[in-house]
């Protein structure tokens, strides 16, 4: 059975060895080819595993392996070999050698994996810590950064709180059930406030790691002042993981389908969450001129969106919510991934904190391939049709109608037209030429001869991926779908 767990073996045993090669020769660039190596065999073990979508083993008593987990494991892995290539480019200028970046990296991949494979309150928490911890040396690791210190400091803040919230919501779930499993056998008797209590606790600490308002006031703050790789890993990898482990969790609780249990008042709860994320999300990423802050207000916005999965009325439609929820991770995944990229490839200095959207006018007519990369990002996040996001989107408003909930459909309705004002601005931006242009915004790419192939490659096979799934999407609903 440990078999289902060999994409996590390979993370944990690739770590080891990474330690090993740095004591031996310090070289970046042999760490980032190892570290690329290690995802690429989780990759392959983790596509190779012989479990359907809607099965699940049970490895050991904290940890159960399903098809829906296993999906997420391999979106983890996927951004984060995006954020290992784009981490390359961003050291370039640097003297150092920065090795133990990379094993970071590993570190908060492997924390990711246990958290979307943990069907316990120990294993989550473990997981929680090692993703948590990692983070925080990677998000103020940007020494040219003037605000890098400042976002590391305001991480572990949060992330202290986030856990201690956590732990205590834990503490008053175990005191009422006995057993730190998700889903105790017991689950369905009454257990009143203190159950309740601790399950809002527990929601409290993963709503600030989501971000979700109004939990959000670190996100612009910690996305500005880290580097642009790791800001990708916070908005990717970061999210999926812990979404996935709300998901198994929420859906383990069959009283949240019973009105005379408290199901209700749960469901009003993330209800107001979702309403307060997409409204207060949307509205504070209008006036952002800043790029990274837009995006950290954008990604509040659409996690609410993502909050419409964990609304169904019936257990029934738990396939669908999975379905949902996994194809909207994927638009926005691989939005996020395109348009870091693009950040990446365009930004004059290692710090990018002070990047903003005008910095990109006018790159229509000088760098096309990267200017369709953030087209096609944006739509997607702008839910157009013809775009991933618009079939992500459809898939949230099929599982709201479900459930009649029509205060969470206007809002998201409502989000979105807000949000096509911030999204189309950054296209109307890259198209436009004016007084304002920089005649030599070539110099914004910083050249990279023996990379150079591979950026274009990369930059088309994002296109092409936007563009293919979001017309044909199919292609990758079949890979999640029930069979």
């Amino acid at each position: 059975m440990l078999h289902n767990l060999l994409p996590l073996l390979i993370v944990a045993f690739g770590i080891v060895l990474s330690l090993l090669l740095i004591a031996w020769h310090r070289s970046q660039k042999i760490i980032l080819i190892f570290t690329l190596l290690i995802f690429a065999c989780a990759l392959l073990a983790s596509i190779s595993l012989p479990i359907n979508i809607n099965e699940s083993v049970q490895v050991t008593a904290l940890l159960k392996v399903d098809g829906y987990g296993n999906f997420a494991v391999i979106l983890v892995l996927l951004a984060s070999m995006a954020v290992s290539l784009l981490s390359s480019k961003w050291l370039t200028n640097s003297l150092e050698v920065h090795d133990e970046y990379f094993v970071l990296i590993q570190l908060v991949v492997l924390g990711a994996g246990i958290l979307v494979m943990s069907d316990h309150f120990a294993a989550l928490f473990l997981g929680f810590e090692l993703l948590s911890i990692a983070l925080v040396g990677l998000v103020g690791y940007g020494k040219n950064c003037q605000f890098s210190v400042e976002s590391s400091f305001k991480y572990l803040i949060l992330s202290a709180s986030a856990s201690s919230f956590m732990l205590l919501g834990i503490a008053f779930i175990y005191s009422q059930t006995g057993s730190l499993s998700f889903a105790p056998a017991n689950i369905d008797s009454d257990y009143g406030l203190f159950y309740q209590a601790g399950m809002l606790l527990f929601l409290v600490g993963i709503a600030f790691k989501l971000s979700l308002a109004p939990f959000h006031f670190w996100t612009p703050d910690v996305y500005q002042g880290s580097p642009v790789p790791i800001t990708l890993l916070l908005a990717s990898v970061s999210k999926v993981a812990m979404f996935i482990v709300l998901m198994k969790y929420w859906f383990s609780q069959s009283y949240i389908f019973s009105e005379h249990n408290g199901g209700e008042k749960m469901l009003l709860i993330i209800s107001l969450l979702a309403i307060t994320s997409m409204l207060v999300g949307n509205a504070l990423a209008l006036k952002q001129q800043n790029i990274k802050r837009l995006l950290a207000y954008s990604s509040i916005a659409h996690i609410g969106y993502l909050l419409i999965v964990l609304l169904i009325v019936s257990p029934q439609s738990i396939e669908l919510a999975w379905q949902g929820a996994l194809f909207y991770l994927s638009a926005y995944v691989l939005a996020t991934i395109s348009i870091f990229t693009a950040l990446v490839l365009t930004q004059a200095k290692n710090d990018s904190a002070m990047m903003q959207i005008k910095d990109w006018q006018g790159l229509f007519w000088q760098h096309r391939s990267l200017a369709l990369l953030i087209i096609v990002a944006v739509l997607s996040l702008a839910g157009i049709p013809l775009t991933m996001g618009f079939i992500g989107k459809f898939y949230l408003l099929n599982i709201a109608v479900q459930a009649q909930q029509w205060w969470l459909i206007g809002a998201l309705i409502i989000g979105s037209g807000i949000g096509l004002f911030y999204y189309l601005n950054i296209i109307f931006i890259v198209f436009h030429t004016g007084q304002e242009t920089n005649s030599n915004s070539k110099e914004h790419i910083l050249p990279l001869p023996a990379l150079k192939f591979m950026q274009k490659l990369t930059v088309i096979t994002l296109i092409f991926l936007g563009v293919f799934w979001g017309v044909l999407p199919d292609t990758l609903s079949e890979l999640f779908a029930v069979k």
